[in-house]
C-alpha cells in the first residue's frame, strides 16, 4: 500500500522530538511566552487546571543538563519558570514545580512542569 503524499511530505519537516517541532513552529501549540532560550506553552493534556511546560529551545537530553554540560543551564530555566509562572498569575494563587525522572520521563528534550489552580492536587506535599 502506497503512502499518501502529504504523509511522506509530512515526515521529511517532522523532527523526532516533539517538543522540538513545538519550538520551530511545525506542530502547533498554546504558546504562554518565549524567551532567547526557553518556550513556554499550555500543556495539551493538562493534569492540573494550570499546566505549563517550560521548554529548552535547545534540544538537550536529561543526562546532558545532570551531567554538566550545559553550564548554568539550571539557573536559566529556573529564571524562565519564574518568568512563566508570573505571566500565569501562580505567584498570587501557587504552583508546583515538576521535573520527571527515569520511568516517569515520557520525553528525552529536557522540560519542567509548572502546575496550579487547585491546591487539593495531590502530590509535592
Amino acid at each position: 500500500m502506497r503512502r499518501p503524499f502529504f504523509a511522506f511530505t509530512l515526515k521529511l519537516f517532522m523532527n523526532d522530538c516533539l517538543f522540538c517541532d513545538i519550538i520551530a513552529g511545525r506542530v502547533l501549540s498554546d504558546k504562554l511566552l518565549e524567551t532567547d532560550d526557553f518556550v513556554v506553552i499550555n500543556n495539551k493534556y493538562p493534569k492540573a487546571p494550570v499546566h505549563l511546560l517550560v521548554l529548552p529551545k535547545k534540544h538537550l537530553e536529561k543526562t546532558q543538563t545532570i551531567a554538566g554540560g550545559e553550564p548554568d543551564f539550571w539557573n536559566r530555566m529556573m529564571a524562565a519558570v519564574w518568568e512563566a509562572i508570573k505571566a500565569a498569575g501562580l505567584d498570587k494563587t501557587g504552583y508546583k514545580l515538576v521535573n520527571n525522572g527515569a520511568g516517569y520521563n515520557h520525553f528525552s528534550h529536557e522540560h519542567m512542569h509548572i502546575m496550579g489552580g487547585d491546591v487539593s492536587l495531590a502530590g509535592g506535599e
